[in-house]
């Protein structure tokens, strides 16, 4: 099974953090028609964690230079910097923040600093982005569900969103041909849970996107905008460890295969409203390769 862990940045050396100046080639895929847009994108953090241990603010001038509307913090920058410094922060850069992944204790006994922070940074919602191996059988899920209702309340309370992010084991059988990812989509309620689709996960394990959606309507409302090259089911069959999954077959927005406009003509059924790019293990220059994301987002048309 394939465990996330924090894990190096690919490629070498942490090159210059400004812009590209150079225009990035639009993948051919990415404009298809004419016809509806992603207005605003945003950046999940975790994809520069590399890049801010050289120059944390540097790194998010760099995102808002680059073109994106917004990031999504990870838990990470919360253990360098506090809420309200991290807000400062973005205020200076000029990029919001709508959503944040939090851990665990976030959810369980850290409810009222979860709340908090929701507040400084003026989150919409606070996400949770993983579940241990440790804590994946049945049983498990039905505990956890009870959990995010639990804490998908008091957050509601407070005027924030819960979410939860999925991987690629929510959809590995637990016995019977029941999946995580049914436990969680039937016993939480749709007014207190909500689910950020990460696409690259969810083709890793072989879903049907298009029927996942429209299986639960309204309930993804964010998404992680991650791009595959390669044969998933070869990956899972060698046992390919998360870090060479993320260095081989995870690439760069519109450089894979991966038919985002497919999932993004049924927006309307998802109820997506934040669209998130976000790469494990981006070749350096980082820069390039989250210009790269962008661009090819932009150019998208469903």
């Amino acid at each position: 099974m394939i465990s996330r862990r924090l894990i190096l940045g690919a490629g070498g050396s942490f090159i210059a953090l400004s812009a590209c100046g150079k225009s990035t080639e639009v993948s051919k895929s990415a404009a298809v028609s004419s016809g509806r847009s992603i207005e605003k994108v945003g950046l999940q953090t975790y994809t520069l964690r590399e890049a801010m241990k050289a120059d944390f603010i540097g790194t998010f001038q760099m995102i808002k230079d680059i073109g994106y509307d917004y990031v999504e913090i990870n838990e990470r920058n919360y253990e360098s910097h506090s809420a309200t410094d991290l807000r400062a922060i973005l205020d200076d850069v000029g990029l919001p923040s709508p959503a944040s992944h939090v851990g665990y204790n976030s959810i369980t006994t850290e409810i009222p600093l979860t709340i908090e922070r929701a507040k400084i940074m003026g989150c919409e919602y606070m996400i949770l982005p993983y579940i241990g191996e440790d804590q994946r059988t049945l049983a498990d899920w039905k505990a956890h569900a009870q959990t995010f209702n639990q804490a998908g309340k008091q957050l509601s309370d407070a005027g924030v969103k819960f979410a939860y992010h999925n991987h690629q084991f929510e959809f590995d059988d637990l016995g019977g041909g029941t999946t995580a990812m049914e436990v969680l989509m039937n016993e939480t309620s749709p007014d207190l849970v909500d689910f950020e689709l990460d696409f690259f996960w969810a083709n890793l394990a072989s879903q049907d996107v298009p029927a996942l959606i429209n299986r639960y309507p309204g309930r993804f409302t964010l998404c992680h905008i991650k791009d595959m090259k390669g044969d998933p089911k070869a990956a899972l069959a060698r046992g390919d460890s998360y870090e060479t999954i993320t260095n081989t077959i995870m690439v760069d927005v519109g450089t894979g295969t991966t038919p985002f406009t497919d999932y993004f003509t049924l927006n309307d059924i998802s109820g997506m409203k934040y669209f998130i790019a976000e790469h494990d293990s981006p070749k350096a220059p980082y820069d390039q390769a989250v210009k790269t994301s962008l661009d090819n987002i932009r150019a998208m048309r469903f």
